[in-house]
């Protein structure tokens, strides 16, 4: 017989792979809000799975690691795809700026160069 605490677990497990496949801007928060509540959740279950295991758990838990491995990959695509958008959003924050002062980027150091034809 199979915990209810590994079966919470590959619960938790398929329903973050799901939402990690949410990739549109403006539910970005709700994704991250439903994300943490579910991590949060598989942490609290992680002392309850401890060994002994029976074999069938054994099993169970070899058809987890695919899940696993799949869920760390959309982590990390979720990861990058956050950090592009702060990346853009401070070239952007860089670049508006340079617009509204473009001589703020000029160093004066009291040299004129007069150019002759």
């Amino acid at each position: 017989m199979i915990r209810d605490s590994l079966k919470t677990w590959r619960n938790a497990t398929e329903l973050l792979v799901r939402i990690l496949d949410v990739r549109d801007e403006e539910k970005r928060d709700a994704v991250i809000e439903q994300m943490e509540k579910l991590l949060d959740e598989r942490d609290a279950l992680q002392p309850s799975i401890q060994a002994p295991f029976t074999n069938e758990e054994e099993a169970f838990g070899k058809d987890l690691l695919p899940l696993e491995a799949a869920l760390q990959e959309k982590l990390k695509l979720f990861m990058n795809d956050i950090r592009l958008n702060i990346t853009e959003q401070q070239k952007k924050k860089v670049s508006v700026h340079a617009y509204m002062d473009p001589y703020a980027q000029v160093y004066r150091d009291g040299t004129f160069y007069d150019k002759k034809n």
